[in-house]
């Protein structure tokens, strides 16, 4: 009966330690604002003389609605060739993660067959993306300085 009990002590202390190991594995949600947010990854993405596009522009490439976010921030590219993009979502609930994913991955498909068979340049920028979730934000470039924008990014969170 002893030894019983002390099995029942170890798959317990075992159970309790899993347990705290997925709960803190989660991302946990910032509270960093999404204006600072977006500040250091602009900054490392050297896009500081550009000017982000309106909520207009984010329902056109992503058929999101601004207004369901506590903040969005989309730099668009300049012309029809230019694939250069970043985009910032602070989402209001993490359970919109999913949605917002789902309109990052259609806007880089219709990005991609755009481009298909005649701009080299910008498949491989798009091939090269940076998605990244992290609690209640996304962050999404396409870029030469992608990888240097999602390290200011994490950083700032």
């Amino acid at each position: 009966m002893k030894k019983y009990m002390s099995y029942i002590k170890i798959a317990l202390t075992v159970l309790l330690v899993v347990f705290i190991l997925v709960d803190t594995g989660k991302d946990a949600s910032s509270n960093a604002e999404i204006e600072d947010v977006s500040a250091q990854v602009v900054k490392a993405a050297k896009l500081s003389e550009e000017t982000p596009a309106g909520n207009r522009m984010v329902k056109r490439f992503y058929g999101l609605n601004p207004g369901d976010y506590e903040g969005v921030v989309l730099y668009a590219p300049k012309d029809n060739m230019d694939v250069n993009e970043l985009l910032i979502v602070k989402l209001k609930d993490t359970s919109q993660s999913k949605a917002v994913e789902s309109a990052i991955r259609q806007r880089l498909d219709t990005q991609l067959k755009s481009f298909e068979g005649y701009g080299a340049e910008q498949t491989a920028l798009l091939e090269a993306h940076k998605l990244q979730v992290k609690g209640n934000y996304i962050f999404f470039m396409v870029g030469d300085r992608a990888a240097a924008a999602q390290k200011a990014f994490l950083k700032s969170l």
